[in-house]
């Protein structure tokens, strides 16, 4: 993420975040997420962030959320990944997604997480991606991820719903 070019605005990000009163509770939050062992809350809570103006891009609130050292969870997922070798994979997508200027496309897949419950997990999806070697193929994925039932929707839940105490 480094040479992506997104760690020069960790520090921008920390401070709207501590000025919207989120560092707190988004910690509470991951708590009960690691608890639950529910990453789409998780990825909720991101996509949510990032819909508010947040964080410029999921790469960054993620390296921006291990710096911090909020949650063991991600860590979990990202050593999940590695043993999967998916983590040189999720790299080479996010700087094609990155080149191709689809971040905004990579978002808006984000918010539809909840469509067709044939993926349950970001590892499964990214397992695919790995497989097929297409960035299409992860804004299906990511579309597909949408429908298990375990997010709300943007329009079905409050303003960051998902961060709750625990």
């Amino acid at each position: 993420m480094q040479t992506m070019g997104l760690i020069h605005t960790l520090e921008q990000c920390l401070n709207k975040m501590q000025t919207m009163g989120l560092i707190d509770t988004l910690e509470q939050s991951l708590n009960r997420v690691q608890t639950m062992g529910l990453i789409d809350t998780l990825e909720q809570c991101l996509n949510r962030m990032q819909t508010m103006g947040l964080i410029d891009t999921l790469e960054q609130c993620l390296n921006k959320m291990q710096t911090m050292g909020l949650i063991d969870t991600l860590e979990q997922c990202l050593n999940r990944m590695q043993t999967m070798g998916l983590i040189d994979t999720l790299e080479q997508s996010l700087n094609r997604v990155q080149t191709m200027g689809l971040i905004d496309t990579l978002e808006q897949c984000l918010n539809r997480m909840q469509t067709m419950g044939l993926i349950h997990t970001l590892e499964q999806c990214l397992n695919r991606v790995q497989t097929v070697g297409l960035i299409h193929t992860l804004v299906q994925c990511l579309n597909r991820m949408q429908t298990v039932g375990l997010i709300h929707t943007l329009e079905q839940s409050n303003m960051f719903s998902c961060i709750v105490p625990v």
